[in-house]
């Protein structure tokens, strides 16, 4: 008799140990957009926004969700929009894993769909609830509506948050607007300047003959002034082809910028959870010593 009670009493400390470590993981992973943006006064706009569309609530009930978020200054182009079509533009920047740059640069494709927030609805057609993104060159991502037709205009530009694996916060450029959400918003054109204007075509002189247009081009190219220079000799040209062998690469911005580090509040939430097991541990040998 008295067996079967200390197995009963075991049993329900065991159930009570079990509930109080699911609520503390609960509580770890419990995600709070509005605070996690409070600290970054150029989402401020967008977090607003989040609140006057209701989709706080959608947001934080997910364990796990990336943010393709705007600044302040990028988000004007949507804000006039009735409410109905803002929610449904917001809801495409919801998506619903988590992606941080790391994550992205590892992904085997160049191109992928992701599943956002409005896929949910059950209202999408034609691929409105997904998002493309692709990899192009020099290690850039864009992101756009994965609807045929429709353009990638949002640039990613950094992260913002990252808190593996709950919550990433990405900065983009542009608005995506799936066709049929209102009118899309193109990405900026490049700023003046920032092509170099081609090269005027090289004048021949009417009154004195010269060499044929061909053989003027490939002088050109081959010495930077008019004046002729002597060949370089077989030895010179083999230590310049070696010195540029040699040379080190230019260093690619990208990959620090990939080095992403946890918050502090992520460390905080696994050294609670660590206690906690911890604590668990502990009654369970003291329940099998009694």
């Amino acid at each position: 008799m008295g067996v079967s009670a200390n197995a009963n009493t075991g049993a329900f400390l065991l159930f009570f140990i079990a509930a109080i470590l699911l609520a503390l993981s609960t509580t770890c992973t419990a995600l709070n957009i509005t605070k996690s943006l409070a600290p970054y006064s150029d989402y401020s706009t967008l977090s607003d926004l989040f609140r006057k569309t209701k989709l706080t609530g959608a947001i934080n009930r997910r364990q796990t969700i990336t943010i393709l978020a705007l600044d302040n200054s990028s988000i004007q182009s949507i804000t006039d929009r009735s409410s109905d079509e803002l929610r449904k533009i917001l809801m495409n920047h919801i998506i619903l894993d988590y992606y941080d740059r790391q994550k992205i640069q590892k992904l085997g494709k160049k191109s992928a769909l992701l599943t956002t927030l409005y896929q949910t609805t059950g209202s999408a057609i034609n691929q409105q609830g997904f998002v493309n993104i692709t990899r192009i060159a020099r290690g850039e991502v864009v992101f756009g509506s994965a609807v045929k037709g429709a353009p990638l205009v949002g640039k990613l530009l950094g992260s913002v948050i990252s808190q593996p694996f709950n919550l990433s916060v990405l900065h983009i450029s542009t608005p995506i607007v799936a066709p049929g959400f209102g009118d899309a918003i193109l990405a900026p054109p490049p700023p003046p300047g920032s092509s170099k204007p081609p090269a005027a075509a090289p004048k021949k002189s009417p009154s004195s003959p010269g060499p044929s247009e061909e053989e003027q081009n490939e002088d050109e190219a081959e010495s930077p002034s008019p004046s002729e220079s002597p060949a370089e000799s077989p030895k010179a040209g083999k230590a310049k082809a070696k010195s540029r062998s040699e040379s080190p690469p230019e260093p690619d911005s990208d990959e620090d910028d990939d080095a992403e580090e946890p918050t502090s509040s992520a460390s905080s939430r696994v050294v609670w959870l660590r206690v906690g097991v911890a604590a668990v541990i502990g009654l369970i040998i003291s329940l099998v010593a009694f």
